[in-house]
């Protein structure tokens, strides 16, 4: 869960949260790097997901923020035949790149559950339409 940080700045008391704007860079960073097809999350999510207009872009990411520091638990669908230590080192890299960048937090903790592996057309058929003409070449 995100924590509200409060500091005090010129002698006034400022408060700012990061949870969901951090959930959204990792999201953006994730989705930009190939090898995982999408984000996954439990049962729950997925049933409340159906009654939505649009899909949570962040769903199956889970964060901790502290003053400095933020603590990362993500879930993922892997692209079959990547390999997938290279693309967690690069999404590790990239993830404490960004929020250090945007943010000014360290990242002191990246966990990453591969929830399902799959072809890109399995993912396609699976959660977009298996014969959707508006999902061609979205992955």
């Amino acid at each position: 869960m995100a924590k509200t940080v409060e500091s005090i700045i010129c002698g006034l008391k400022a408060k700012s949260s990061f949870g969901v704007v951090v959930k959204k860079i990792i999201s953006v960073v994730i989705s930009g790097i190939g090898g995982i097809l999408g984000l996954s999350c439990n049962l729950f999510t997925d049933f409340a997901d159906r009654f939505r207009e649009n899909e949570d872009g962040t769903k199956g990411i889970g964060i901790e923020v502290d003053t400095k520091q933020a603590a990362v638990d993500v879930s993922v669908i892997w692209n079959y035949n990547v390999n997938n230590s290279t693309v967690f080192d690069q999404i590790v890299e990239k993830v404490r790149e960004a929020i250090a960048h945007m943010i000014g937090l360290y990242l002191v903790k990246f966990n990453m559950n591969a929830n399902d592996v799959m072809t890109k057309e399995q993912y396609l058929e699976k959660y977009r339409g298996k014969d959707s003409d508006d999902n061609k070449g979205n992955i």
